[in-house]
């Protein structure tokens, strides 16, 4: 039987914020009911080691967010949460009571909307979170996937007062910014977008280059590259459409549903092979992936 380091279970589309790097979605908007979650952790469980309750949409705005964690933990299955944090003050304590395996908060969601907010309020609710978060054996990742190869911090103008309030909050005893500067300068001489680096306890800091979503429209492709698409990971949209990873944000690949088919027989099919194979062969084959920055990425590093 077919197993995936990671399965994606999207229990909504839909999202509280409007993120200007998002691609949004245009698909029917959908908030998976409790029977429908339930049925697909027990077709999942065992073929799935880590699940992440998102692909489009904030998870924690969903109406049975705590019931879907509580669901998840009763039957085994390790959690990771992706969240914009906004709602961390509402869903937080049941996210300690059921310990997932971890939690991301996009701190660069801030910046990426239009919010007449003040930014230190929504700051502190992370910090809440992450301080309560401390000896429950849950791994926070604070992240800004903002930055680009010329800069951390000047064409993001809220970087350094997000990496300065952490430095305060947390009380570190090294100088932050000549970290992620020591980090950055690690990365000029690879070929990676991102770096991570331990905080406090299992707090970590998670810094990223922008990344541009694949888009069917575009006019620019490229056949030749790699993906761990349906090797590693596989994505279920809320309608239950599964599609091979989690950057799919319009369902463009459906190989199934899952509340019609098994994951093997999905896995199996016809169109799922076909990519499968061609990325074995450094070949894709479908059309959304052949404009995948991932996808290159990947290719380089083999």
């Amino acid at each position: 039987m077919k197993k995936f380091k990671k399965i994606y279970i999207e229990i909504t589309n839909q999202c509280n914020l409007s993120c200007s790097f998002c691609p949004k979605t245009k698909r029917k908007s959908h908030f998976m009911s409790v029977e429908e979650f339930t049925h697909i952790i027990n077709a999942t469980k065992v073929q799935g080691e880590n699940f992440y309750f998102h692909v489009m949409g904030e998870p924690t705005a969903h109406p049975h967010f705590a019931d879907f964690l509580k669901i998840a933990k009763d039957n085994g299955v390790k959690v990771n949460i992706t969240t914009n944090g906004t709602l961390l003050d509402r869903v937080g304590d049941a996210i300690i009571e059921n310990t997932p395996r971890s939690v991301s908060v996009s701190m660069h969601s801030f910046e990426a909307n239009s919010l007449n907010k003040d930014m230190i309020a929504y700051l502190d609710k992370i910090m809440d979170f992450c301080r309560k978060s401390i000896g429950s054996g849950i791994t926070v990742e604070l992240r800004l996937w903002n930055f680009d190869r010329e800069s951390i911090y000047d064409k993001n103008k809220l970087n350094g007062q997000i990496v300065d309030y952490l430095e305060e909050q947390l009380s570190l005893d090294f100088d932050l910014r000549n970290a992620i500067n020591a980090k950055f300068d690690e990365m000029e001489t690879s070929n990676s977008r991102k770096f991570n680096f331990r905080l406090k306890d299992r707090i970590f800091l998670g810094m990223a280059q922008h990344f541009e979503w694949p888009d069917i429209n575009k006019a620019e492709r490229y056949c030749d590259g790699f993906c761990y698409g349906l090797r590693n990971q596989i994505a279920i949209l809320a309608s239950g459409d599964v599609v091979p990873c989690c950057l799919d944000s319009e369902g463009n690949i459906i190989l199934g549903n899952i509340h019609q088919n098994s994951l093997q027989e999905i896995f199996e099919s016809e169109r799922a092979q076909a990519i499968y194979t061609g990325f074995t062969h450094r070949k894709a084959v479908e059309p959304l992936c052949q404009t995948c920055g991932y996808m290159k990425m990947y290719d380089k590093k083999k």
